[in-house]
């Protein structure tokens, strides 16, 4: 049993705060004001001072098994013009001597100082023996060396969106290209980074992993591991698979499917193919891409819906979010359900009747506020290609005052898993009246994500009989100005009640997901 003393932030429905929490076996058995005697006398109390308990953070929407990769080998994120890249990608080569291909991200044009991807001729100068895949911040496109485009398939090389000059790959080629190159990671090595990236997520505070997968590995490989994993994790993995087969999904016996690459309905405003419904501003001609038609998409959602299932797409520009929308309405109607927590991702730019309908509908949107404080796609660089309807992107408050449950994620690798950075971005958006208050911040990234995945009886916020999964923070971050919330730190892990364990071994985690019960996740 423990008792603690302090600021008990709860992120309840009431937004309570208390001045005790009792633990006793993993569970919360009380949280109040007045501690009652029957807990003494107690064990020593646990004395908070400035520090703060509250639940566990979670991540609602991280590609886990690519953040662990790319959180494991190389990132280029820091660079500030193109001549920085070479030797970053050149030292982890040297580094890493066995390393057959070499995956990188975090590229941006709009973060160096020529305002230019780096090309294939420049990767070459750098490596040219081994392949090199350097993904881009947005997740939606990538360059090559000569190298790896002598691997990527001819069927690839010929779709829309392949530059092979400068060796650069958007749309369908990058989508493809990544399926394909994934697949070169060995599954052990994969494994190996995504214990390493456990640990990291432990880090940052984060209990409740929202993990999107299936990414081109053989057999959706990537997918089997990270549920075998998560078997041994102290922490809890919800996965999306990333697929329109159906029976993919029902196969493995999870009740929820979607995400992005393969459900993704768009792509993103960095690669300028997010679906408009009208032109970009700097582009007349170009209104992005809609990957799918709308029969297509409403056949997918009708029949996942039918199945029972959670669906999840993936949708950025206004044309999208519609055909999102529409495709979840059809499919309500065809088999009516009333809590079926189908959610959109990203969803950055909703017209003002489609905001009001997915409110009407109950659908869920699963946001990144992270991207708003991000320097690798500034507020300058989506004005150039929106104009006015920049100042319409990610409207929190509109969304929470319309009744709409918006939970918060990173997109991880696109921006790091920490929900302190996500929470800071949604309390100081870049338009005032957008921004939310504190706890309704700390209730997108504890409460909101629980409840998007059906774990709020469970998991996401401090109260009697749930899972005593907890953070303690340095500081109250209801006692700080919003624009101070960067100043808060995560100091302590706590996964049912005890504090989590770094460093388990690949062969220790292994072990345990053989002996472990399968449980669906």
């Amino acid at each position: 049993m423990k008792i603690f003393k302090g600021h008990i932030v709860t992120c309840n429905q009431e937004g309570a705060v208390f001045q005790y929490l009792v633990e006793d076996e993993g569970r919360i058995v009380f949280v109040g004001d007045d501690l009652p005697g029957s807990y003494g006398p107690a064990p020593e109390i646990i004395d908070l001072g400035d520090k703060a308990l509250l639940p566990a953070f979670g991540d609602g929407h991280i590609h886990f098994s690519n953040w662990a990769l790319f959180n494991s080998t190389f990132d280029v994120r820091g660079a500030e013009k193109v001549a920085d890249i070479g030797p970053m990608i050149k030292e982890y080569a040297d580094r890493e001597p066995g390393i057959k291909v070499l995956f990188g991200f975090g590229h941006s044009a709009n973060s160096v100082a020529e305002n230019r991807l780096i090309t294939r001729t420049e990767l070459d100068s750098a490596v040219k023996d081994r392949p090199v895949y350097l993904v881009c911040y947005d997740g939606h496109s990538a360059v090559a060396n000569t190298a790896a485009i002598g691997m990527i398939p001819k069927e690839v090389r010929l779709l829309n969106g392949f530059d092979l000059e400068n060796g650069q790959l958007f749309h369908e080629a990058f989508l493809a290209a990544t399926d394909f190159i994934s697949s070169k990671v060995p599954p052990l090595k994969l494994l190996q980074y995504m214990l390493k990236g456990m640990d990291t997520l432990a880090d940052y505070g984060v209990g409740l992993v929202h993990s999107v997968e299936g990414v081109g590995f053989p057999r959706d490989l990537d997918v089997d591991l990270v549920r075998y994993l998560a078997k041994s994790s102290q922490l809890e993995f919800r996965v999306y698979f990333q697929t329109m087969d159906v029976s993919k999904a029902l196969k493995r016996k999870l009740p929820r499917i979607g995400g992005c690459f393969a459900c993704a309905l768009d792509g993103c405003f960095g690669a300028k193919d997010a679906a408009l419904l009208e032109p970009y501003s700097d582009d007349p001609q170009n209104r992005g891409i809609l990957f799918y038609s709308d029969q297509q998409v409403n056949s997918f959602v009708t029949e996942a819906n039918r199945a029972g299932l959670q669906v999840q797409l993936h949708c950025i520009g206004d044309a999208a979010v519609v055909q999102a929308v529409k495709a979840i309405e059809a499919a309500l109607e065809d088999t009516p359900r009333t809590d079926h927590r189908h959610t959109l991702i990203h969803a950055c730019l909703i017209p003002e009747q489609t905001l009001e309908r997915i409110a009407e509908l109950g659908i869920i949107i699963t946001l990144q506020p992270g991207f708003l404080i991000s320097p690798l796609e500034p507020a300058g660089y989506l004005e150039e290609l929106l104009g006015e309807r920049a100042k319409d992107g990610s409207p929190f408050r509109k969304m929470i005052d319309l009744g709409i449950l918006v939970s918060g994620g990173s997109d991880g690798p696109v921006i790091a898993p920490n929900p302190i950075e996500g929470i800071y971005g949604a309390c100081n958006h870049e338009i005032r009246e957008q921004s939310v208050t504190i706890q309704e911040a700390l209730r997108m990234f504890t409460y909101n994500i629980a409840c998007t995945s059906f774990d709020e009886h469970e998991l996401g916020s401090l109260e009697k009989g749930k899972v005593a999964n907890m953070v303690v923070l340095n500081r109250n971050p209801l006692q700080l100005p919003a624009q101070e919330l960067l100043q808060l730190k995560v100091e302590q892990l706590l996964i049912k009640g005890l504090e989590y364990k770094k460093g388990i071994s690949l062969g220790s985690a292994l072990l345990q997901g053989f002996n472990k019960r399968a449980r669906v996740v």
